[in-house]
């Protein structure tokens, strides 16, 4: 969503799950997406990536207007980043928990995205409908692209979570950037 909506050229490809384990590892040695190529510069890891966008394409800003609501955004993003989305990732769980089947597996994904959600959603939302301040930020993005993936994994939905897509959804710029799969 942050290239859309940055408007930012880009190629999209797709990796199959067996090619993140063979051929994949000769662009990103961890095995993970994404992963960014610029002029023969590759880059992972989500946010190392946004940063560097940021950086290079500064046309529609996602980082934020001052130091302190830069901040705030980052510390939502590596929230979400962090403690959500490492412990919900599927090599993390077959790491720890390998006795769970897929099912198994999908229902305690979302019931840890939506228990961090909870604690975090008291935190944001609270100078408008954006996560962060008053305009679309990074952090509406890693929200919304985790609340999605509790809702990918059986979630009923949660009405905080659901006004928060709404709300940016009704930006226009911001609606015409999110991904159609």
């Amino acid at each position: 969503m942050g290239t859309h909506f940055k408007r930012i050229q880009y190629k999209r490809l797709e990796v199959s799950a067996s090619e993140l384990t063979t051929t994949y590892l000769l662009i990103n040695p961890f095995g993970y997406v994404p992963s960014l190529s610029v002029d023969g510069f590759i880059l992972s890891e989500s946010m190392a990536i946004a940063e560097y966008l940021e950086e290079r394409f500064a046309a529609n800003p996602v980082l934020g207007k001052n130091l302190n609501e830069k901040a705030a955004i980052r510390r939502v993003c590596e929230y979400v980043n962090a403690t959500i989305h490492s412990l919900q990732n599927r090599t993390t769980l077959t790491f720890f928990r390998p006795d769970l089947d897929e099912t198994s597996k999908r229902k305690l994904r979302e019931r840890w995205i939506m228990t961090c959600l909870d604690k975090l959603s008291s935190t944001i939302c609270n100078e408008s409908g954006f996560a962060i301040g008053n305009s679309f930020s990074l952090a509406d993005i890693f929200v919304a692209s985790i609340y999605k993936k509790a809702l990918q994994h059986g979630g009923v939905g949660n009405e905080f979570y659901n006004r928060h897509l709404m709300y940016i959804r009704k930006d226009e710029s911001v609606s015409r950037s999110e991904p159609q799969r």
